[in-house]
This record gives structure tokens, sequence and C-alpha cells, in this order.
């Protein structure tokens, strides 16, 4: 025993009969040793109530094992977007491989930077920042390993996503081709760079420059009636705007919503005021996420890789740890298409 009378990793493995050595593999690298072995030791600590000080252990390798993915907003409101699970399923699927624990993360009043500064973790996963955010500037102040979700791309700093302009574009096309000139646009919430800044992410601003450059190609006159409003990725809050929008005095003929989590409030909007999909207006989103197929029809949508996303920046701040060298990444999508979608008359 130790002087104070607690039990030390030198007494745990004399008891065990293994050396220290293998005690800390017990603890932080059970894969090392024999299964015999870890479970020896494992009842043995058990038995004589060990654990290691995981504060000490910190201090002793300056390391976590600890990785923190940091969302845009609270906690409790950032996941009611689905979306949001898928991203976070990948990332945990490679911490758990890796042998990392998970913490998750908001701004702090408001600021992400003082989340950065207080955050106990040897790298971040970042979601809703754009290339202005002090967020850059503070990781490098930190010599913390960072990689962005969705903040667009550029040599500054390592992005995981998926080419946003181009498929927004695409899906503007689609309604505009078939005539469609009356287009609400669920736009995504601007994320604060501080109390007093206000911007909105590079995803939203590469999606809105593809719906105008589609305007711009498809109108021979301005669009008028394209109608941007922004709606929190939230259930409850898409249903009552979709509410107010589809009473409207003239309601649009098009929905174009930047997330799935908004196309659900419309759809519900739709049954209780006896609208019908897509006869009444049609609908265009992005994500195609697994449970989307409750709703009928099922809307046409880019599809964004969530659990893709998740995992692969997981993968590439691992190996940023490891001291590897890695690049931004493009994901692969496409628009799954679908009959939510109807032709009208040009006006």
């Amino acid at each position: 025993m130790g002087k104070s009378g607690k039990i030390t990793i030198k007494d745990l493995a004399e008891k065990a009969g293994v050396s220290k050595t293998a005690v800390s593999f017990a603890f932080n690298s059970p894969e090392r040793i024999s299964t015999e072995t870890y479970e020896r030791i494992m009842a043995i600590a058990q038995q004589e109530g060990y654990s290691p000080d995981p504060v000490a252990r910190t201090l002793a390798k300056r390391q976590t094992r600890a990785l923190a993915i940091l969302f845009p907003q609270a906690i409790s409101s950032v996941f009611q977007n689905p979306y949001i699970t898928e991203i976070l399923r990948g990332f945990g699927d490679v911490c758990e491989k890796e042998g990392f624990t998970v913490t998750l993360m908001s701004p702090v009043k408001g600021i992400v930077s003082h989340a950065i500064l207080n955050a106990a973790v040897d790298g971040i996963v970042f979601l809703g920042v754009n290339s202005e955010s002090d967020i850059h500037e503070v990781c490098r102040q930190r010599n913390m390993p960072y990689v962005t979700i969705d903040a667009g791309f550029s040599t500054d700093y390592i992005n995981v996503g998926i080419d946003d302009e181009s498929y927004a574009k695409k899906l503007a096309e689609i309604l505009l081709k078939k005539g469609h000139r009356k287009i609400c646009v669920c736009s995504l919430p601007s994320v604060s760079k501080s109390l007093t800044n206000v911007v909105f992410s590079n995803t939203m601003e590469a999606r809105k420059k593809g719906i105008y450059d589609a305007v711009n190609e498809c109108c021979a006159e301005p669009l008028e009636t394209l109608q941007f409003i922004e709606v929190e990725p939230a259930y409850i809050q898409a249903y009552e705007t979709a509410m107010q929008v589809l009473c409207s005095a003239n309601p649009p003929t098009a929905i174009y919503c930047m997330a799935d989590i908004q196309a659900y409030g419309f759809y519900r909007a739709a049954k209780e005021l006896g609208l019908s999909i897509p006869e009444d207006f049609s609908v265009v989103t992005f994500d195609n996420l697994p449970h989307t197929d409750i709703l009928l029809p099922r809307p046409l949508s880019v599809n964004q890789p969530g659990f893709e996303k998740g995992k692969i920046a997981a993968e590439i701040l691992v190996d940023l740890l490891k001291g590897k060298s890695r690049k931004s990444v493009i994901l692969p999508t496409s628009i799954y298409e679908s009959d939510s979608v109807s032709t009208v008359p040009f006006v």
C-alpha cells in the first residue's frame, strides 16, 4: 500500500503478478495485453478499489484521450435536427474504435472562442462556422488540431463537405425549369462570430450563390418572388413557419428547404390545411435522411452524407494528432429524384 493507505499502481502490479507497464496497458491500451492478463488486473483492481486518477494522468501525459465536436447552437437546440445526429454517429464511430471519448460542446455565452479556450480535449471538430470565424486563430494559438464540417473550402484549414454551391444550383434549376417563379427558400440561421458580429455560415452563402446563379441563367427577367426566410432546423419552428407561409395572401408554388427537418414542418402543415404535394406546392430539400421516407411523396433532395462527414472529420483529426498530413475532403453526392415537384404554367 502507498503511504496514504490507498493502493498504488505498483501494489496492483505486485498483486496481479505483472509489471506496472501491464497495469498501465490494462487501463489505457487493453488490446496490448492478453485477455487473461487484462481480466486478472481488472478483477484485482475492482477488489482493491483501485482506479487511476484521470486528472493526474492528463497532466502527466498532456493528453485527455477526448475529442470534441462543437455545435453552433446550444446542445438543447442542435439535436432537434436529425442531420446532426448522423454526423455525430460517424464521429462517435471513429472515436470508439480509436479509444477516444466524445465531448459535446456549444458556445460559451454565445461565443465559440470561449468554448475553445476552456476545452480540455485533444482536438475539435466544428460545425456551422465559416472562414472568417475567430476559431481558426484561437485554435492555432492553442496549438489545437481541428477540422471543420460544412465550413467552405480554404487553403487555411481542413474542411469536410460537399459542393454546396453546385448542388444548390441544381435544385433551383429543377424548380425553375418546371415553371416555378414563386419560390420560398428556407435558409439556415446565422451563426455568431461574437456577441456583436452576426454572420452566416459559408454553407449558407454558397447555397445562396448557387440559387442566384440558377435564377440568373434560367430567368430572362429578375425574379422578384424569390423569398428567403430564416427557419430554425427544428420541427415545431418549421411547422409554425409553414403555416404562416402557406396561409399568406400569395403563397409560393415551391418550397426550397435547406434541411429535411424544415420540410417535415411543411408536410405537416399541408396535411392540416388540406393541401397536396406536389399538386398545391412543390418541395425540394437538402439531406435525404434515412427516415425521410415517412414523407409521401418523399421530397426531391440533395443527398447529404452526414455519417460519412462525421466519420471522415474524426479520422482526419486522429491522423493530425498522430502527426500525419491531411487535406480537405469534398465528398461526392447526388440528387434523389422524386415526385415532390410538379410543373406549373410560366407566368
